[in-house]
């Protein structure tokens, strides 16, 4: 016999949005991806290849702390210029893709 889902989880996931394959990536969400793989790759091959490595971990984390305090990240700007959009460029208040 099925047994129904808790009231909190179903009250948890009527909240959540749907996850859509479909919805362009901000800016935003390509530099978080790119910092992420960046400090994961440098992390696997200060560990597995030569220590050295670990100081682009560490040079990331600079960027990161360094963009953070200032407002003004270089990939950003990197990435406007390779075309991609910011969330008002892409989204309408609630969440829905412009068009």
């Amino acid at each position: 016999m099925n047994t129904p889902a808790s009231p909190i989880a179903a009250d948890a996931s009527a909240r959540m949005p749907a996850a859509s394959p479909a919805r362009p990536w901000e800016v935003a969400r390509w530099g978080r991806l790119l910092a992420g793989a960046g400090t994961l790759a440098f992390t696997v091959l200060g560990l597995l290849h030569h220590p050295a490595w670990l100081l682009g971990t560490l040079g990331v984390s600079f960027q990161l702390v360094l963009t953070a305090l200032t407002d003004r990240c270089p990939l950003r700007d990197t990435l406007l210029k390779f075309g991609c959009k910011e969330r008002e460029d892409l989204f309408e208040p609630g969440g829905r893709v412009r068009r």
